[in-house]
């Protein structure tokens, strides 16, 4: 099993330990496996492998099935499968935000499938356009341009990808919903994946967005267009954006765009029909807004349907 595997089934395995505390067992939180012996391992995820005819390399996804969904062949579920970007770094916050909230009364969301996506070449496949411009926009005339495969993948992710997890489904798993997050590189993915094809997915969360890729390109784009095609769409997407908002003195350009999109891109999208939900986190850095941030998306995107007594 490769290192990188090792180690992802580690932090997942004391992310939802933390989660699942005695108290919260007793109030009704599934287990995740039916017996927990010392001959039984608990089974939290399955890492698995496949070539992608797309992007012309081997890719891995991590795969986390709740014990609900895994009766589904005898009693048809409604799921919804929660797509996430750097799996080596992310799946087991998704995994343990995912198994709080669908058994949970203050939430809409129900059975949850997460899917992550293991990186190789993150500039390569998250950014949606070439570019050697650096953070504050000046241009490094002496360096390549790198990235700019973000169509690619997005073909990948919505076709290869979703058709080998989900068909590792039982048959009787409805899919009512589809989500998408991702952080960093991963969340101007995001972005990048809602203003081309709003369709593909029903919510997505984009954290931390680096919205200074390519002088800002998709950035200033959003915020001018959003997505005209939403209007047209019988049940357009939410979506929803965090941003760290500790301050940093490398963190200016970053904090105007966020602000920028708070005020112009997000009323953008609310005119057009996508409910748009902008939080910032003052206590959080780019590095350690992540786990906070997918916990809260869950939380805003999927509220109870009906007041908690």
């Amino acid at each position: 099993m490769p290192k990188s595997i090792i180690a992802l089934s580690t932090v997942l395995l004391s992310s939802l330990l933390f989660f699942l505390s005695p108290a919260v067992l007793a109030s009704g939180m599934p287990q995740i496996s039916q017996s927990m012996t010392e001959t039984e391992p608990v089974l939290l995820a399955n890492a698995i492998n496949l070539h992608s005819e797309i992007l012309d390399e081997d890719r891995t996804f991590v795969m986390r099935v709740p014990p609900k969904v895994k009766n589904a062949a005898d009693t048809p579920v409604d799921v919804t499968v929660i797509y996430i970007l750097d799996a080596e770094k992310h799946f087991a916050s998704a995994a343990a935000s995912a198994a709080f909230f669908e058994a949970s009364r203050i939430s809409s969301l129900g059975p949850a499938v997460v899917v992550g996506v293991v990186s190789t070449d993150r500039t390569r496949d998250f950014t949606p356009s070439a570019s050697n411009a650096k953070r504050d926009g000046t241009i490094d005339v002496k360096a390549v341009p790198v990235g700019g495969d973000a169509d690619k993948f997005l073909r990948f992710l919505t076709t290869e990808l979703r058709e080998a997890a989900e068909n590792r489904l039982p048959s009787g798993v409805r899919i009512a919903r589809r989500m998408l997050i991702g952080h960093s590189f991963g969340g101007l993915f995001t972005l990048h994946a809602l203003l081309t094809q709003p369709q593909a997915f029903d919510a997505y969360a984009a954290l931390d967005p680096s919205l200074w890729w390519d002088q800002g390109k998709l950035a200033h784009a959003a915020a001018l267009k959003g997505v005209p095609t939403a209007k047209d769409m019988t049940h357009p997407p939410v979506l929803y954006a965090a941003f760290a908002a500790k301050p940093r003195k490398e963190n200016v350009v970053h904090r105007s765009e966020a602000q920028r999109f708070s005020e112009e891109t997000a009323t953008t999208l609310t005119h057009q029909g996508i409910a748009a939900h902008v939080r910032f986190f003052p206590d959080e850095v780019h590095g350690t807004v992540a786990p906070p941030a997918i916990f809260d998306a869950l939380k805003v995107l999927f509220p109870a349907q009906k007041p908690a007594p």
